[in-house]
């Protein structure tokens, strides 16, 4: 890895800077602190039941923190032997043919090739919506779980809590399992009978966003593309920012962008986390596939896209993304190498570290300056703690929304768009963060959660009581709405490729149950 040279450079001041501290920072992984989310198991129903899973968690290596958001890992958590690193990866093209199948069957499959060009920022083409059905079922109230002092009578309650049915009147706890027939095949029709009531299929012939270890920046830029060529009537591209380092920031709107409702789905805001990322590539693939031709729980999908448009930002911190996968090489500014460098100085003699540079690298979450945007949103941003100096991990800058990364979302967040939910994704963990004290849209948050939570097939609600958060400024705003965090995966970051499997499974309609639930509103 080049440039490590200018680190030694750095390395006598850096000393010098932090001979001053008394007690040296322990690895992230052992602080209260991060975004502070507090890990009391909250089941919202039976996970043998719903044929859910447990979770399988962090654990610390070679000196650095390899855990979720959360700083207390949950009940079930047990330790890996760290993450794992694959190939590079690029280039998908596409000839112009799609076809879907019943979710089970892989796709996917490594491509190379060099990702070149930029998605454009024309509207889209609006096309013409059957009418919606009237009336979306019965609301069913869910308990809010909330943890202010004895843990055991707050997961006594959560046991007891009305997890199973949401706004659409849909039994949601037995799991998106319960709504799938056993695959068929004939000789003639390789493609599995279509569900009893959700058609919606994976993309198998000829997908544009491959599966693959290292999903770079590069090729969602390139999937983009050829994702809007494809299908330009169904999806309108808008770069809503610029990261430190030049790379720009898409909105992938999906659906009627007039539409009165909205929902945002936003991922990769750490860097090391950039399976989800292609997680949500591929769902908005999956959407576009399939919006003219299917169905969920028998309503049209070009019906419910002419009523809720749903917004994807695959990949808020690009250039953390890029550092995580390819270290110094991925980062084109002299400056920014620097201060990346002193980051790692800085955290080696303050104890933070005792990874080699690449695996320090290679567990990057801030952006390329060192600040980690889930702790930069005004948001309880004053009793957020936070590194005293920039960091790859934990560093909540000098005031709160200074990162362009940070502006460019609230400047999406903020505009004329009509939010009714938002979803975030981050790993690891296998949970649900829905609050934050303060929290303006409890009970939605805490429904949408138990929505998440059933949908999913078992991921952990957990109470959330830090800050500086996207989920955190958007709940506590001047215009809330239902904001959940999905943590995906069960081992420390950046995941092996085998993760991706079961998160797909458990993540692939989690956009249409979204859907429908605001439908129901």
């Amino acid at each position: 890895m080049k440039n490590y040279h200018r680190w030694a450079a750095l390395a006598g001041a850096a000393m010098l800077a932090v001979s001053s501290v008394t007690t040296a920072w322990a690895d992230e992984s052992s602080q209260t602190g991060a975004t502070a989310d507090t890990a009391i198991q909250v089941p919202a129903f039976d996970l043998e039941q719903s044929g859910g899973t447990g979770v399988s968690g962090p654990t610390a290596a070679d000196g650095i923190n390899s855990g979720a958001e959360q700083t207390t890992a949950p009940q079930g958590v047990v330790s890996s032997d760290g993450p794992q690193q694959g190939g590079d990866s690029s280039g998908a093209q596409a000839d112009g043919s799609t076809a879907v199948s019943e979710p089970g069957d892989a796709s996917g499959g490594q491509t190379s090739g060099t990702a070149a060009g930029q998605p454009g920022d024309s509207s889209a083409q609006t096309p013409s919506q059957p009418t919606a059905p009237s009336g979306t079922g019965t609301t069913s109230s869910s308990r809010v779980i909330r943890v202010n002092g004895d843990a055991s009578a707050a997961a006594a309650s959560s046991q007891n809590s009305s997890a199973g049915t949401a706004s659409s009147g849909i039994d949601y706890s037995l799991g998106p399992g319960a709504f799938y027939q056993q695959p068929q095949q004939t000789q003639d029709d390789q493609q599995s009978v279509p569900a009893e009531n959700i058609q919606i299929f994976d993309v198998t012939n000829n997908p544009i966003v491959q599966t693959v270890e290292k999903y770079s920046y590069d090729q969602m830029v390139q999937d983009i593309t050829l994702l809007k060529q494809r299908y330009s009537n169904y999806m309108q591209v808008n770069t809503i920012g610029t990261s430190l380092d030049g790379r720009a920031m898409y909105d992938c709107i999906i659906g009627n962008p007039a539409a009165s409702k909205h929902i945002l789905i936003q991922g990769g805001i750490h860097g090391r986390e950039y399976l989800n990322p292609m997680l949500m590539m591929q769902q908005m693939e999956m959407a576009l596939a399939n919006y003219s031709t299917g169905s969920f729980h028998d309503v049209p999908l070009s019906t419910m896209f002419s009523q809720v448009a749903v917004h994807f930002v695959p990949m808020t911190n690009p250039d953390g993304v890029t550092i995580s996968q390819f270290g110094m090489d991925g980062i084109r500014s002299q400056q920014l190498k620097d201060a990346i460098g002193t980051c790692y100085v800085m955290d080696t003699a303050a104890g933070r570290t005792t990874a080699d540079p690449g695996t320090y690298l290679s567990r990057w979450k801030a952006n390329a300056q060192g600040v980690d945007l889930n702790l930069n949103f005004d948001a309880l941003w004053s009793d957020v703690y936070s590194t005293e100096f920039p960091s790859y991990s934990g560093y909540k800058g000098t005031a709160p929304g200074t990162e362009p990364e940070t502006q460019a979302m609230m400047n999406l967040y903020n505009s004329q768009y009509p939010w009714k939910a938002v979803i975030h994704y981050h790993s690891m963990g296998d949970v649900i963060y829905w609050d934050i004290l303060g929290n303006k849209v409890q009970a939605e948050s805490s429904e949408l959660a138990n929505l998440m939570s059933a949908v999913t097939g078992g991921y952990r609600i957990l109470p959330s009581e830090g800050g500086g958060g996207y989920k955190d400024w958007i709940q506590l705003g001047s215009n809330p709405v239902p904001s959940v965090t999905l943590e995906t995966g069960t081992v420390a970051c950046p995941m092996p490729l085998s993760e991706y499997e079961t998160i797909w499974t458990q993540n692939r309609l989690t956009w249409a149950y979204a859907m429908e639930w605001v439908m129901g509103r």
